[in-house]
């Protein structure tokens, strides 16, 4: 490679074999830079190129996506760049001791990551069902004028809010509980404000497992079809399960 800087995607074992057609942040190829038993995964990158593109961290998860189906693989955070070939040796050569171990870890799994949503109109159907003091605000301000009914609506938000964590504390591990049993392990992601949002999550899966795990989740999403809509995304790179170099 004649570029001056090198972006690094991540780090792997030293006997990976890329794909030739691999190509990574705009278009570059991807490359190894191998020391011991580490390798990691690059690009060039000229200088004075500025990141951040949704289609270059696009790219950035599809070299380490490819890479994870062929061998354990440690994502690094993306924007992640070296000057040169020396210094990405010096990356792997001081971090050996942790890489190796983590990678011997991940070794024959995937990651798999669930979003589950609420259907909006049933769940919030629900809530209004289930409480009589939110049906009774419920009705009082629909179709009023926003200005009569200010302090009711703010209390109905706050009643509807403190509703819909309680469903999730119910929901989620109705869930979690059947699809985790068939990994190795699983991290629940920071929750956030949207309606809709049951839960996410991430699941490292053995390779062996990987037909039960689906079986499970096909299984959570026939019973609650209707009520709540399941996406499985994978298998990806472990970037729930690593931490950061």
């Amino acid at each position: 490679m004649t570029d001056e800087l090198f972006y690094v995607y991540g780090v792997t074992y030293d006997d990976v074999g890329l794909p030739d057609d691999l190509q990574g942040l705009d278009d570059s190829p991807v490359d190894l830079v191998r020391s011991g038993r580490l390798a990691a995964v690059v690009s060039g990158l000229g200088t004075g190129h500025r990141l951040g593109r949704r289609r270059q961290l696009l790219a950035h998860s599809r070299v380490l996506d490819t890479v994870a189906r062929q061998s354990p693989i440690v994502p690094l955070r993306f924007g992640t760049v070296v000057e040169t070939r020396s210094a990405a040796v010096e990356l792997l050569d001081a971090a050996e001791d942790r890489l190796v171990p983590l990678l011997d870890s991940l070794a024959d799994t995937a990651q798999f990551t669930l979003h589950a949503r609420y259907d909006e109109e049933k769940v919030l159907a629900e809530i209004v069902a289930e409480d009589p003091q939110i049906a009774d605000l419920h009705r009082q301000t629909r179709g009023a004028a926003d200005d009569t009914t200010l302090s009711a609506r703010l209390r109905l938000g706050e009643l509807v809010a403190a509703a819909l964590e309680h469903k999730r504390a119910a929901d989620a591990p109705v869930v979690l509980e059947p699809i985790a049993k068939h990994a190795v392990a699983h991290s629940v992601r920071r929750p956030t404000t949207d309606v809709e949002r049951l839960v996410d999550a991430a699941f490292l899966v053995d390779h062996r497992q990987t037909q039960q795990f689906d079986q499970a989740a096909e299984a959570v999403a026939r019973a609650l079809h209707g009520r709540v809509r399941l996406q499985l995304v994978g298998p990806t790179a472990p970037y729930d399960f690593v931490t950061e170099l």
